[in-house]
């Protein structure tokens, strides 16, 4: 104590000083490394939770992109026909549509509604039993909607087994083998679906199948990549069953992970904080992780989603703040012993200029001029502060200019932006006037074609009202003529009245055609409904045809189930029906050939098939025999008698009644026509069965 005592004041004040800012220097440097390493372990979770967010985004859009895909697909009218007949072959075209729009789809299959599939995209989906996916399926019944789930399936619950999409999905897992040396395999599937329902397109309510589409990560670096190319220096892994499924980890001494187990287990993650944050040592280099649960729509988890990231890039920046933290407690200490040394007045005037200094530098002025005295020695405390303030004004002028010149830039590019949004803003303007111009001539040109409709369903209506009174005639003369009213005829004449009365019934029963079509278009046509016994009028019709039928050795036969039943309709429209869909099949049927007219009694409705072995009508023309005035071929023509009126007919008549009619046909192999009338008591005829055996 004696030599404190001995001190001068100066060295006094100094060491007071000293003590005085070197004790909460170093206790503040201690507090601010605890500090900063806590922050650095706040910083690295929220890093790696936004990071987080973007992986899972992307996985939240596919599910989105495949869903909204299939929606379309299965609200497609020609889909749902193809669904309710179990056109594999047109299910199978769509579904290689749909993947050709989304290249990324592993599973994309039609289920009918016992979740059989009927088409699948590719001959590895499994065909041989009916789809539950986890009971994903079953809940699509139950709500009527369609719903994405990421779920966690067996292999070969999806996949044949040693299939090329089973051996491609399945995971060798690290380390593991059998007893007999054998490489183990996890066989688990994680995978995004979407399940989507498919209505009938009359019952918007009856629902006939499902459509079924899917994205698998196993061995898909897809998420991975992309997720690593939004977050530098980051990678990211999806882990099935504790296995690592699709990754792309790396460190200095491996780069595939893949088959790796996590450090935790899905049972971690099924708690309040529904996250696990932690660190790894993958081969001496360390990562700190973040990983979160993927839920099923059961809201079970199966499978963990995890982002990470090396150690070493935030240890960067912890370094870099305590090297901060030395530099300004140095800095500090240095002030704070110039202060000391020179509290008498030889430092009094050095500082007063140097807050005069740091004044004017607030004020924005930046060129300050030391006074000689002030720096005699360039060494000391006072010269090497006073010095640095003048630096430090020039390197803000120099800051300050840069800075200029940067917001000059922006504004520069903001005026760019603001002309390019004023001529895309003109150009939307001048593309909506086009839209809405377009619009209005279509509209308008609607409007023509059904004027142009009218016109030619009054013109058709008119000459056949025209042409049936001359020809009703013709024909009574021709019958007055074969009946020998006027005396006899000789052979030869009687051949030709024969072939014009032929000709003229033809031509009448044309006409009528067209008159009846004409009145249903223009909704003058009525129905006289009654109940009746359906037996008796099959039996009429196929009397008509019987003739012509025998003609040609051609088997004409009936079967009704029950034998008779009572069906509501016009029994003339019913005859007139039956014997179009009749007189067709015996026309279109070779010799010695078969026709065949069922009859069925369902809950709700009647159906009817008329079936033939007759020529068949190609794919491509089936959708042309129920319109009007066409066949399917030119030379159907030169062979066959006929203007193309019958179907077009006999399907308005069907649905005045409102049932339904359905064209089954193969070239070369037959046709099948079917069609439904309601029951007594019963709602519009259901399609439900049609085209099923």
């Amino acid at each position: 104590m004696s030599r404190l005592y001995n001190l001068s004041i100066r060295k006094k004040l100094l060491l007071f000083v000293f003590v005085a800012v070197t004790v909460p220097m170093v206790a503040l440097f201690v507090s601010s490394t605890i500090i900063m390493d806590k922050q650095k372990k706040e910083s690295e979770l929220l890093y790696l939770q936004s990071a987080l967010k973007i992986a899972r985004t992307q996985m939240l859009m596919r599910k989105a992109e495949m869903e909204k895909g299939g929606q379309r697909l299965a609200q497609n009218p020609a889909f749902r026909i193809g669904v309710r007949a179990g056109n594999e072959k047109l299910l199978v075209e769509e579904l290689i549509k749909l993947r050709q729009i989304y290249d990324y789809l592993d599973v994309a299959a039609v289920l009918n509604a016992e979740r059989w599939p009927i088409a699948r995209v590719s001959y590895d989906l499994r065909d041989d039993m009916p789809w539950d996916l986890d009971g994903l399926v079953q809940t699509v019944s139950e709500q009527g909607r369609s719903i994405t789930s990421e779920e966690a399936l067996p292999l070969g619950d999806l996949f044949f087994s040693n299939s090329a999409s089973y051996e491609r999905f399945k995971i060798p897992i690290a380390n593991r083998w059998d007893s007999a040396g054998n490489q183990e395999y996890l066989t688990k599937c994680q995978i995004g679906l979407a399940v989507i329902p498919i209505f009938d397109e009359v019952r918007a309510d009856q629902l006939i199948g499902y459509l079924v589409v899917g994205d698998a990560v196993n061995n898909d670096s897809y998420f991975p990549a992309f997720y690593s190319r939004q977050v530098e220096n980051s990678f990211l892994a999806i882990s099935t069953d504790g296995i690592r499924v699709s990754s792309n980890i790396q460190t200095p001494t491996k780069e595939n992970y893949i088959g790796s187990r996590i450090p935790i287990t899905n049972k971690t993650l099924d708690g309040p904080k529904q996250y696990f944050f932690g660190r790894v040592d993958f081969n001496d280099e360390v990562h700190v992780f973040l990983d979160e649960p993927i839920i099923n729509h059961k809201g079970e988890v199966t499978a963990a989603l995890g982002v990470g990231i090396p150690e070493e890039k935030f240890a960067v920046i912890l370094s870099t703040n305590q090297y901060l933290i030395v530099a300004v407690t140095i800095l500090g200490l240095t002030v704070m012993l110039i202060i000391g040394r020179y509290f008498a007045g030889v430092i009094t005037e050095p500082i007063m200029a140097a807050t005069r200094f740091a004044e004017k530098l607030a004020q924005g002025e930046r060129n300050l001029v030391l006074q000689p005295e002030w720096v005699e020695n360039p060494h000391s405390e006072t010269g090497i502060l006073l010095t640095t303030f003048q630096k430090m004004a020039a390197s803000l002028e120099a800051s300050e200019k840069t800075n200029e010149e940067y917001l000059e830039r922006l504004r520069q590019e903001h005026q760019k932006q603001v002309a390019l949004s004023r001529q895309l803003q003109e150009m939307n303007d001048e593309l909506e006037g086009k839209v809405v111009a377009r619009t209005l001539e279509l509209v308008q040109a609607v409007e023509a074609l059904k004027k142009a409709n009218g016109v030619k369903s009054q013109f058709l209506a008119n000459m056949s009202h025209e042409l049936r009174t001359p020809l009703s005639a013709i024909i009574s003369s021709a019958e007055a003529l074969i009946g020998r009213v006027f005396g006899p005829l000789t052979e030869k004449q009687e051949k030709h009245i024969q072939n014009a009365l032929n000709n003229g019934n033809h031509l009448l029963q044309l006409i009528n055609d067209i008159l009846d079509i004409c009145k249903i278009e223009a909704g003058k046509m009525n129905l006289t409904l009654n109940d009746f016994y359906i037996a008796e009028i099959i039996e009429n019709s196929c009397a008509v045809v019987r003739s012509i039928a025998s003609r040609k050795n051609i088997e004409l036969s009936v079967r009704m189930e029950p034998p008779d039943f009572i069906v509501r309709a016009d029994a003339v429209k019913v005859k007139q029906i039956l014997y179009n869909l009749l007189s067709n099949a015996v026309k279109f049927t070779p010799d010695n050939g078969k026709v065949e007219v069922e009859a069925f009694r369902q809950e709700h409705f009647a159906q009817f098939r008329i079936r033939d072995n007759g020529i068949g009508i190609r794919d491509e023309d089936q959708e042309r025999v129920f319109v009007e005035f066409e066949q399917v071929d030119n030379s159907y023509q030169r062979l066959y008698e006929g203007t193309g009126l019958g179907l077009p007919l006999t399907k308005k008549l069907v649905e005045m009644h409102g049932g339904q009619i359905f064209l089954i046909s193969k070239e070369g192999i037959g046709t099948e026509v079917v069609f439904t009338l309601p029951l007594p008591g019963g709602g519009d005829a259901d399609s439900e069965s049609i085209g099923k055996d």
